[in-house]
């Protein structure tokens, strides 16, 4: 992958270096002919005086010789054969000193694995071009793809200072994504930080400085240092140039500010609310861009907010009703609020509006690869309404015409995801039978395959309880994969539904072994050992390494929450519960958070929490007993 946004190279690099001199097409070049008869006879070599060039004549020789050694370092690079090119493109770029070759065979270096080829390439072209900025970004980012962190501060200031305006603007837009690869971000920004303070300071530089470092502190989790360094972004000048977003540059704090919303939401709910309403400022706007506007929504409908994000489609298709994009939110919203009619018509209605953006696509003339971008983009959406439309036909039990609209679906990789999740949505409808049919029907040629297949089946056999099947199902599984984590997972969730937790625990901790940053496993172990009252100060140490690596989690926060809870701690039991039912309000976790509200004894906020529990699902067996435990009450 290339470091560098280069002019082409390969073929047109040749034709410009054969064209560098105009007499190497002026100059004619003949074969020798033979002596004529009566010349004179032709000195011996050593009374010959030296061969002399003009500065001309030694150009043409040094460009002809690079030329060819481009064509053969870009014909090794087609052919995969990185450290062949990269030896023919050092040795143009070591001939003509052109920055462009130079970041060509650091580019190889870096597809032949050896980065300290690269860097040592770098510093030659440092030294043949001691003004290209882009030697120094290039450092920096071989430094970053070899883990040394520390080691980027000094090529990222010089490339900063080196940079014309332009170029640094672009460069400093740049670096969250960069850094993003950085494993320590709170360390990332601590580099990055002080060398952008004075270009925060300076009116041209000060909007992408500070949209840049507000984005690497959502990274390292600064919510209110993120919030301050957005607010300071939004009072900047707003950069002119093109910095590649879909929006308009304007705009660009608040998508930083959903990010946050969304972020903070549950650790920090002032930070969140201040980020929204720097959003609803900008969506306010008459000229606020649909992407904008639909990005708003989306995340709106994440916190199931419904009716907010009604509110903000309804002006959306007021004011593009030819858009697609908002027509297929608006299925899927009225999907969520199971309004299915409406959900069905909006969806068709997608349909209909996208076939002008289809003929658009063919008939434009614009760069192939936006236009490829946007086919995949219509071609994803397509396949979210189809399946949306098949799960509407599965509401209305008409199982012909949702196998029909996953049909429609071209991609075999893309249908059989569909299918996936068309049997989740018969298995929630409680459709056991045809959810399990459908999972049979799964393809299974691969091992990959297999073990989907394999995961789906257990798990609709697990929700109707035929643990054994299940078990069979995964072990058949595991035979030939045995070291697959997403099946042992499966496995020891089933053992611990039977309350077999030596086998269960056993394949938890074959999961964490395989996979260190499982914290889905760190989860279910500690949460299992919590539940039961066995080693519960284990299972909490369990459950805060799987909030570590998912803090935002509201499973994991319910299950911290729980563990407090049987330590005794129930003040800070509620205060983990709450947030857990703000992030994911589910049934388990109104009977929890009700349960420690009763023992502080709050019945009626307990009572109301069960209530919005019992509207999610009447039937919840966790909740259902929790209730009739501490009450006395059973619920028909």
């Amino acid at each position: 992958m290339s470091l560098r946004s280069s002019l082409p190279l390969g073929l047109s690099l040749t034709a410009a270096l054969l064209c560098a001199s105009p007499s190497l097409h002026a100059t004619p070049i003949h074969a020798p002919s033979a002596p004529h008869r009566h010349a004179r006879t032709a000195k011996p070599a050593a009374e010959r005086p030296p061969l002399v060039l003009d500065a001309t004549t030694q150009a043409i020789i040094a460009n002809s010789t690079a030329a060819y050694d481009v064509l053969v370092g870009e014909l090794n690079a087609q052919h995969r054969q990185p450290a062949h090119a990269y030896a023919y493109l050092m040795d143009a770029a070591r001939r003509t000193g052109d920055p462009r070759l130079y970041a060509r065979a650091t580019d190889m270096a870096l597809q032949a694995r050896a980065p300290d080829i690269a860097l040592r390439t770098v510093a030659e072209w440092k030294a043949a071009a001691p003004s290209d900025f882009e030697a120094e970004s290039y450092r920096m980012q071989i430094y970053l793809l070899m883990g040394r962190l520390e080691d980027t501060a000094a090529p990222l200031q010089t490339a900063l200072t080196l940079a014309p305006e332009d170029k640094r603007q672009e460069l400093i837009h740049a670096l969250p994504l960069l850094y993003s690869q950085a494993r320590n971000p709170a360390r990332a920004l601590d580099i990055v930080a002080p060398i952008l303070q004075p270009h925060q300071r300076v009116a041209q530089t000060a909007f992408v400085s500070n949209l840049a470092l507000a984005r690497m502190q959502l990274a390292a989790r600064q919510y209110p240092e993120c919030l301050s360094t957005l607010q300071q972004a939004v009072t900047a000048p707003v950069y002119g140039g093109s910095l590649g977003a879909a929006v308009p540059n304007r705009e660009l704090p608040s998508l930083v500010a959903l990010d946050l919303m969304r972020n903070s939401r549950i650790s920090m709910p002032k930070v969140a609310t201040a980020a929204e309403n720097m959003i609803r400022h900008e969506v306010a706007r008459p000229d606020a861009s649909p992407d904008l506007r639909i990005s708003y929504a989306k995340v709106l409908v994440e916190q199931r907010r419904y009716n907010d994000a009604v509110t903000q489609l309804d002006r959306l298709i007021s004011q593009h009703p030819d858009d697609p994009t908002v027509w297929l939110l608006q299925g899927a919203l009225q999907f969520q609020l199971q309004h299915w009619n409406a959900a069905d018509a909006a969806l068709q209605k997608y349909l209909q509006v996208r076939k002008p953006m289809e003929s658009a696509l063919i008939e434009s003339e614009g760069p192939a690869p936006t236009r490829l971008s946007q086919s995949l983009t219509l071609a994803e959406s397509d396949i979210q309404a189809y399946l949306l439309l098949a799960e509407i036909a599965d509401m209305r039990n008409d199982s012909t015409a949702a196998a029909q609209w996953i049909a429609r679906i071209p991609s075999p990789r893309a249908r059989t995801a569909a299918m996936i999740q068309r049997a989740e949505a018969l298995s929630r409808q409680q459709k056991y039978g045809p959810a399990l049919q459908l999972a049979q029907e799964l393809p299974h040629k691969t091992a990959a395959d297999s073990a989907l297949r394999a995961l789906f089946i257990s798990q609709i056999q697990e929700k109707t309880k035929q643990y054994a099947q299940a078990e069979q199902t995964l072990d058949q599984a595991l035979s030939s994969d045995p070291d697959n984590p997403e099946l042992l997972y499966a496995r020891g969730m089933i053992r611990e539904a039977q309350n077999r937790l030596p086998t269960a625990e056993a394949d938890l901790r074959r999961v964490i072994a395989l996979k260190p940053e499982s914290a889905a496993a760190y989860n279910a172990l500690g949460y299992s050992l919590v539940q039961r009252n066995l080693r519960v100060q284990e299972g909490h140490d369990l459950i805060a390494k799987a909030l570590r690596l998912d803090p935002e989690n509201g499973a994991i926060l319910d299950s911290m929450g729980w563990a407090q809870y049987r330590l005794g701690h129930l003040e800070e039991a509620r205060q983990w519960l709450d947030k857990a039912f703000l992030a994911e309000p589910q049934p388990e976790i109104a009977a929890h958070l009700g349960e420690v509200l009763w023992r502080l004894g709050k019945p009626d906020a307990a009572r109301a929490i069960w209530s919005e529990g019992l509207k999610m699902d009447a039937h919840n067996a966790i909740l259902l007993e929790t209730i009739e435990r501490l009450t006395g009450h059973r619920i028909p």
